[in-house]
Formats: C-alpha cells, sequence, structure tokens
C-alpha cells in the first residue's frame, strides 16, 4: 500500500452505513472535511447526532454517485454484495473505496495513528492485521509520542521558517533540524 497525506477539507466524500461509520464522521470532522454526504437507512440517535444535516436516512443510489462525484467513499456495516454494489457505483463515479473490514472491497486503508498538533506518527499492516497496528500505536502515544510533541512540532516549524528566510538550502534545512532535535534531546538514539 502507497502511503499518502491527503488534504480532505473540500473533496466530495461520501460516508455510508450505521453506526460504524460514526467514527469516520469524526475523523472527517477532525480534518475539516467540508463537503461529506452520509447515507443510512436506519440511523441510530448518535449517527443522527454525529452527521447532523449531512444526513440522508436512505441508501444512495446511482444518481447519489452522479450528483456528488465523491473522490473518497465510506462503506461500514453493509451485507458484502451491497457493498460490492455500492463499490462499483463509486468507482463509476471516479471514487475511491473503504468498505470497514472487507479488504478485497477496498482501494485503502486507514492507518492506526498517533497525533500531536502538526505530528502525525502512523503505524499499517496493510490491513491484515488491523489490532496490531492498534497495539503498536497505542504504545507510541503512551511511551514515545506524549503530548508535548505538538509545541515541539511548533517550535521546529518556527525555527525552521527563520531558517528559511535566512536563505539557508534545503540540506542546510535538513541539518539544522536534525542538529536542534538532537541538542533538545527529543529523540535519543540507542
Amino acid at each position: 500500500m502507497f502511503p499518502l497525506m491527503l488534504d480532505i477539507t473540500a473533496i466530495p466524500i461520501m460516508v455510508i452505513g450505521g453506526a460504524g461509520v460514526l467514527h469516520r464522521i469524526a475523523a472527517l470532522d477532525e480534518y475539516t472535511a467540508t463537503v461529506v454526504h452520509v447515507f443510512a437507512e436506519t440511523a441510530t440517535p448518535e449517527l443522527i447526532a454525529a452527521a447532523g444535516p449531512r444526513l440522508q436516512n436512505r441508501w444512495p443510489d446511482q444518481a447519489d454517485f452522479v450528483r456528488i462525484r465523491p473522490k473518497l467513499v465510506f462503506i461500514a456495516d453493509v451485507d458484502d454484495a451491497f457493498a460490492a454494489a455500492l463499490r462499483a457505483l463509486g468507482h463509476d463515479a471516479g471514487a475511491l473505496i473503504h468498505v470497514q473490514d472487507r479488504i478485497p472491497l477496498c482501494d485503502f486503508h486507514l492507518p492506526a495513528r498517533v497525533r500531536r498538533g502538526h505530528l502525525q506518527v502512523t503505524v499499517s499492516t496493510d490491513g491484515t492485521a488491523a489490532g496490531l497496528s492498534r497495539h503498536i500505536r497505542e504504545y507510541l502515544e503512551t511511551y514515545v509520542f506524549g503530548p508535548e510533541w505538538a509545541a515541539r512540532v511548533d517550535e521546529v516549524a518556527a525555527a525552521r521558517r527563520k531558517w528559511k528566510q535566512e536563505g539557508l538550502s534545503f540540506s542546510a534545512l535538513g541539518k539544522a533540524v536534525a542538529d536542534l532535535v538532537t541538542s533538545r534531546g527529543w529523540l535519543k538514539r540507542p
């Protein structure tokens, strides 16, 4: 799987399913996705609250895919045959598809992630051992990348902006960042 960081702020996204999509909606909101369409034939009160006015109380049809032209589609809590049919509609519209816990139906997987401000550390097993990814993520956020890393990233970013204004070359910027991290003792080497 090819790792990629993607700005989802203004791309059309469809989220289809039941309660299993709640964490997807929360993640899309966290990353400020603004063009999210949620479809659920039977929505729980939690899903209604999370989706708000973005919710359509029905399954999407071909006309929805044509109208919305999603770039990403997240599917959960539907049977394999319906997931495959939705996947086909999404592909016809040019979308990449993620079907929760159905690797053969996925075009992409989402890594387990630690987020500290602008720092993101992700762990993936290419979808083959999701529980292991989560376990490693929990270890990293507990023992390696604590909350202090948000301020550290901001400090390095400010220093890097200053060095760029001073005209440092790309390679010199890399060395300056490494020297700053080393001088602070943030990443001690064995």
